[in-house]
């Protein structure tokens, strides 16, 4: 049940991390420049949390040298496009299609390619998900260059999960998890750095609520990540990644409850079936 834990105090910590996302957007805004200085200080909170939670011991393997810099891509691919999507999507068939990625592909991958269980209650499981992430879309705008983005997001939210599984179950030599992360920092900061230079010709030094929300972002994604990580070696990504998504679904309705946000029923409806699902994969 450890392992379960850490895979619902992650779904917590995702949901939190939104608020500071939210947050930074109503105070720079969102053009690239300031998603990638976001992405940078996020990528060089992990480094710091990650050196002081290995006890300043980083392991060393190429696998997850470049494993890491594959998952660090997507991260910043998908902040990228993420922006992107903001001027012509609907922000809730956006999220819709970001939280299935992050669901779907690797519970596909890990039954097609790593021989994991498809049990009926898994499925039914997974389809009570899909049905309540469904279940928060909303009419709003859209366009043809916004189905782009969907498909994209989706894909690079998928990959992200995906990545880890593959990570921990290619049969190479790799590093613990808090390394992985390591490298995945440096990755974000290497590559968000030569992009700032190019964009901009500079590099901005952060400073009062900027530094708080991308500091705070970076450790709540951080730790949330590194719980999947663990979990992941322990656990199926067809159980995981669906219990993620479904926990992120009722703790962002609890944030959104405890803010006095107006939440409409179906949303209600959505994340109780997310905690139903939630609860019966943890069986």
């Amino acid at each position: 049940m450890q392992y379960y834990f850490f895979v619902i105090m992650s779904a917590f910590l995702f949901a939190m991390q939104f608020l500071c996302q939210q947050k930074y957007e109503e105070e720079c805004g969102t053009g690239i420049d300031k998603a990638l200085g976001f992405s940078l200080y996020k990528g060089l909170t992990v480094v710091v949390m990650m050196v002081l939670l290995s006890a300043f011991k980083i392991e060393f393997a190429w696998y997850t040298v470049i494993m890491s810099g594959l998952y660090a891509i997507s991260y910043i691919l998908m902040a990228h496009f993420s922006l992107k999507a903001f001027s012509v999507a609907n922000l809730s068939v956006y999220s819709v299609f970001t939280m299935l990625g992050g669901m779907l592909l690797p519970f596909i991958i890990g039954v097609s390619f790593y021989k994991e269980e498809l049990s009926v209650l898994k499925v039914i499981c997974c389809l009570i998900v899909v049905a309540a992430v469904l279940m928060n879309i909303q009419k709003g705008k859209g366009s043809k260059k916004a189905f782009l983005y969907y498909i994209l997001v989706f894909l690079l939210n998928g990959s992200i999960a995906s990545i880890s599984k593959i990570h921990e179950s290619a049969g190479f030599t790799i590093t613990g998890p808090q390394s992985f992360m390591f490298y995945s920092g440096i990755w974000t900061i290497v590559i968000c750095s030569i992009c700032l230079l190019k964009e901009s010709g500079k590099i901005e030094l952060f400073k009062g609520k900027k530094l708080l929300y991308s500091v705070g972002d970076g450790f709540l994604n951080g730790i949330g990540d590194l719980l999947l990580l663990i979990s992941i070696a322990k656990l199926d990504a067809s159980v995981q990644y669906p219990l993620v998504t479904g926990g992120v679904m009722v703790f962002s309705t609890l944030i959104s409850i405890t803010r006095r946000e107006k939440i409409r029923t179906t949303e209600y409806i959505a994340a109780a079936l997310a905690l139903v699902a939630s609860v019966l994969m943890a069986f």
